[in-house]
């Protein structure tokens, strides 16, 4: 991990002085949870792809202005996700499920009608948490990060990922165990 951090920190410091290729190795590694933040927030693939563009446009602009090279995983996400709170304070017509990000998911199409059931519930129920909640459950189980991993895309200490990780399973636990209760 030790090793990884320095070749980012170096990715960062090269895309400061311009070096294009630097910063396309940046956008490489971060867009996947990028677009899993904006689309958490946005619930729609086509405004999360327009807001995770937006978003490293503006962070390729203010890259010069990020002082520690090592915050870069936090310093994007919070980017990105301002830029998807503007989005979807801005637009009022294109409120889509997140359906096609996990359907994206799914290990193929010949699903048991059973199956396809349950992966509805466990969408709805991943609907009531919070964006950032939301983020780190897909994270996690979705795309297998470490918890490391997602403490500093995110910007959060460890311990900040593993409590939302454990009241994200307590409160998806909840309402999946009880089919009654409404989702909202």
């Amino acid at each position: 991990m030790i090793e990884r951090e320095r070749d980012e920190e170096e990715l960062v410091e090269a895309a400061k002085f311009g070096d294009l290729t630097a910063f396309d190795e940046l956008v490489r590694r971060y867009r996947p949870a990028a677009f899993l933040t904006a689309n958490g927030i946005l619930a729609s693939r086509e405004l999360a792809d327009d807001a995770v563009q937006e978003a490293f446009i503006s962070a390729y602009k203010s890259l010069p202005q990020l002082d520690d090279a090592t915050r870069f995983g936090g310093w994007i996400f919070a980017i990105v996700r301002n830029r998807s709170f503007r989005v979807r304070a801005g637009e009022t017509k294109h409120h889509l499920p997140i359906d096609e990000l996990i359907a994206a998911h799914l290990p193929s199409f010949h699903e048991k009608i059973e199956e396809r059931a349950e992966f509805a519930e466990i969408r709805c129920a991943l609907k009531t948490l919070p964006p950032e909640s939301q983020t780190v459950v897909e994270l996690y189980y979705l795309h297998e990060w470490s918890i490391a991993s997602i403490a500093q895309y995110l910007g959060f200490p460890k311990t900040t990922v593993k409590w939302r990780l454990h009241a994200s399973r307590i409160q998806l636990r909840t309402l999946l165990s009880n089919p009654l209760e409404e989702i909202k």
